[in-house]
């Protein structure tokens, strides 16, 4: 071979070589590129898996808003949320799981936090005064981990006062946390009894030198929320859609009349045979609430708005009492309290100073199981004589609304 053919020959072999380790680079990144289109539909599966496991979540959710309880909403969320997912439950630490089993598998899990919007046998914005003997089977917000019940014998605003004896007996009736055990009982906790503490009837106890707390004379049953407001969490609707709430009710104009059918009992009475749902604007005077009294036991709301009220009789009502007075009535302006209650018959039941302030006034032990509303904003109401209130809220026509959401930090999205 001459010098010119061996030069070819490298030449070609070199570029053999080169092509060679090139086929080779070539090979190798297609091998990371099918690696990672491999990676990329894998992901892209798992993230369906996860958003099909997200929507089983929501779903479940969205039941149970809709049905206002874990019971109620229970078929639904296991029947109509398992579509395109293997499993939809709620355990019960009351997280609500979901699972995706088919092209991929994911568990997701969040917890909620399901209770009433507001508890409590009594709810008071007012001050609330309790003259006598005072016995209430309370309602439940949820349970102690002692195992017993968080009940809510009353909820205020500023000052429960009493003067006389305040007791706190186990649930009787229908409550408001849904988990709850006919039978059940109170935490000691939540369990006031100040007759016993105190040992004299005629003790004057004040929520003002005596806090609600785990070991003082009101237990923790008696509830200061200075922030509460019950208009929305009752009627299920905001204060500006006042007139549209009232369509659903028998509106009536109230009466302090002292004659039989003109007083303000037997009007409310009569629209009670076409409703069950009344709504009084103005003063009312209910008497001995000899109509009321003679009602049949259908569950029924009696709302009284801006006016006063009063009541001089010892019965029962199966139902539950809302009286509101809008915060900027001129109730509260100058002497018009006082103007109003001189032209109220059962005032001569009352002593005077109780009339100076008091927006609602109960002389005698009446009982409206469904349980009482004083949304009456810098009032003062006094109840007088005692009574024996066995809540239930299935002296309610409306349900109670319930609060569902997520309970922040139980979901981590990563």
């Amino acid at each position: 071979m001459n010098k010119h053919q061996q030069s070819g020959m490298t030449t070609l072999l070199i570029t053999s070589m080169l092509l060679i380790v090139a086929l080779l680079f070539s090979l190798a990144s297609y091998k990371n590129l099918f690696y990672q289109i491999k990676r990329t539909q894998n992901e892209v599966l798992a993230r369906q898996a996860h958003w099909a496991a997200e929507g089983g979540l929501e779903c479940g959710f969205a039941a149970i808003q809709d049905a206002g309880s874990i019971s109620g909403a229970r078929p639904t969320y296991i029947d109509d949320c398992k579509t395109s997912l293997k499993l939809v439950y709620l355990d019960a630490d009351n997280y609500i799981n979901s699972e995706y089993a088919d092209i991929s598998n994911k568990i997701i899990k969040k917890k909620i936090n399901l209770s009433s919007s507001i508890t409590g046998a009594i709810q008071s914005r007012s001050d609330l005064r309790l003259v006598g003997s005072y016995s209430i089977s309370p309602d439940v917000e949820d349970i102690h981990n002692d195992g017993d019940y968080k009940c809510i014998a009353i909820r205020f605003s500023n000052e429960v006062k009493v003067e006389g004896s305040l007791i706190s007996t186990p649930p009787k009736g229908k409550v408001s946390y849904d988990n709850f055990i006919p039978g059940g009982n109170c935490s000691k906790l939540y369990k006031t009894h100040t007759y016993e503490s105190s040992k004299n009837w005629d003790i004057n106890q004040s929520t003002y030198t005596n806090e609600p707390s785990e070991n003082g004379l009101f237990k923790m049953d008696l509830v200061r929320d200075t922030l509460f407001d019950p208009f929305e969490s009752f009627f299920n609707d905001k204060f500006e859609n006042i007139d549209n709430i009232k369509k659903d009710y028998e509106v009536i104009s109230g009466s302090k009349s002292n004659k039989r059918d003109e007083s303000c009992d037997y009007l409310v009475s009569e629209a009670f045979k076409l409703k069950d749902k009344v709504w009084v604007e103005g003063d009312c005077d209910l008497l001995d609430t000899y109509y009321l009294n003679s009602l049949n036991n259908t569950a029924k709301i009696l709302v009284i708005n801006n006016g006063i009220v009063a009541i001089n009789s010892s019965s029962s009502f199966y139902g539950i009492i809302y009286h509101y007075i809008n915060k900027d009535s001129n109730i509260y302006e100058n002497n018009e309290l006082s103007i109003r209650w001189k032209s109220m018959p059962s005032a001569v039941h009352f002593e005077s100073n109780i009339l100076t302030k008091s927006v609602f006034i109960q002389n005698g032990s009446f009982n409206p199981s469904g349980g009482m509303i004083f949304d009456t904003l810098n009032g003062h109401t006094t109840l007088i004589s005692g009574m024996t209130l066995n809540f239930t809220n299935e002296a309610n026509p409306n349900p109670p609304s319930k609060k569902i959401s997520w309970q922040q930090g139980s979901w981590h999205d990563f």
